[in-house]
Order: C-alpha cells, then structure tokens, then sequence
C-alpha cells in the first residue's frame, strides 16, 4: 500500500510544485515506485512531466466522468507516473455538485491503484477547495513549504485549522513537517521567523520543522523552463543537493529503508 504524501499551503510560489517535483524525481532514482498527481489547474507539474492533457484520461475525467478509472488516467512519463491536471479543473469549486463524496473522489481513485506504488504525491493548488479538499481526505500526511519572512508564514495557521477540520473525517492526515525553502542563511530579518516563531508554529501543530533547508538555485528555475528534472539539469546545484537530503529525511522519519 503506497504511502501518500500532500505537498500543500494555501499561499501560492510557495515552492509546492517544485518540491513534488523534486521528490517524484529522487525516490524513483532510489528505486521506489512513484505516482504523481497533479491537481493544481495550473499544471506546472503536469507540464515539467511533459504529460498529455489534450485527448487523454486526466483527474479531471477521473472526478467528473463515472465510468473513468485512476489506470485510464496514469501516462508513463520519461519522469515517472502522473496522473495529469486539466485547466478545466479549475471550474471544479462550481461544477462538483454538494454531496457526501464530493471530496473523496481522489481518496477512491488512489484505492483502485494505490498496491502498485510506493508513494503517491499529490501537488496542489493555493486554496482551499474542493481540490484541496479532495488530497487532505486522500492523504496519510501533508508537508507544508514555507520561505523564512514573515510575508511567507503568514496563514500558515489558517491553513492549520483547514486540516484539523479534515482530520475529522480522516483520522490518519498528520502534518509530516513544515519546510524552509528558498532559503538563504541566516539572515537579521529572518533569524526570528527560523529560530523562534516557525519551531512554534510547527509545535502548536504537532510536527516538526524539517531540519533539511532547500536552498534557492537559479538552476531550479531553469530546468522546469526546460521541463527537466533538477537532477538531470543540474545535479550538483545546491537545491539539487539539498532535495536529496530532504528525502533522506522523510525516509529516516517514516522508518523506510533506502532501496
């Protein structure tokens, strides 16, 4: 049963694609076995995949077409395995209808597929609807990317009580940690957010700061230009390094061993 993991916070250029990106990438190059799905309608991570959207299964089939199953929406990417966006998604807040499923709809399609990987991470949107909704029911756990000012924490326990009302219904979400990015020393504008207010946020929700700091590379920005992966760009640029050690983290915290 695969693990699933929510890249989420409901600010945007907060990092979240670029951190789904970077995950995907490392643990398949460790030998595990990885589905993306991407349900941010800006499709940042559907197009680095280089994924189809036109005439072609995508969550937004998989939510709004009955007979659509989470296998006929899987393309097999140079990258990995995706499960694409759709522009059209981002009409979903209007034209899902109110009901009990209306956010378990992801949550049923991993179900039919989740035995044949290891880990499915979920990029998402900066806001709270129904898409959100739909990874918070469908997840185990949830990494929150933050930058280190005070513009970037801002809403972050906002976006904590979003999840508490979620873990009403699942009882399994948790907050895997919160994640400095972009991030350039220590600095005197940004010594208190990083030594004092992000450690007390993260234990006022009952996680952790990620001791793995993701700094900023103009290589990252280049590579998701050139649709690549960071790893094969640039491979030896800081953020490259310091995704790497990010997933040591997660592995070590979740007690998987490397393959």
């Amino acid at each position: 049963m695969a693990i699933k993991i929510g890249i989420a916070n409901r600010k945007g250029g907060i990092g979240k694609s670029t951190t789904t990106l970077a995950l995907a990438a490392d643990l398949k190059s460790r030998g595990f076995r990885v589905l993306t799905i991407d349900t941010d309608p800006q499709r940042n991570t559907t197009n680095v995949f280089q994924a189809e959207t036109d005439g072609v299964a995508t969550l937004y089939d998989l939510i709004f077409s009955a007979d659509v199953t989470a296998e006929q929406c899987i393309q097999h990417t140079e990258y990995g395995d995706i499960i694409a966006s759709d522009q059209n998604l981002q009409l979903a807040d209007t034209e899902i209808k109110p009901s009990p499923k209306m956010y378990k709809y992801i949550q049923k399609g991993i179900a039919q597929i989740e035995d044949n990987y290891d880990f499915i991470l979920c990029d998402t949107q900066p806001h709270a609807g129904i898409l959100l909704g739909n990874v918070l029911m469908a997840c185990e756990y949830v990494i929150t990317p933050v930058t280190c000012d005070a513009f970037g924490i801002q809403g972050i326990m906002d976006f904590y009580e979003t999840i508490k009302e979620y873990q009403e219904e699942n009882s399994n979400l948790k907050i895997l940690g919160l994640l400095i990015i972009k991030y350039k020393g220590k600095q005197n504008l940004t010594k208190e957010v990083e030594d004092q207010l992000l450690p007390s946020y993260a234990k006022e929700m009952n996680t952790k700061v990620f001791s793995t700091r993701i700094r900023e590379s103009v290589k990252c920005q280049e590579a998701q230009t050139l649709r690549m992966s960071i790893f094969d760009y640039a491979p030896s640029c800081t953020t490259a390094i310091d995704y790497k050690e990010l997933t040591e983290e997660i592995l070590n915290d979740l007690n998987i061993e490397g393959k």
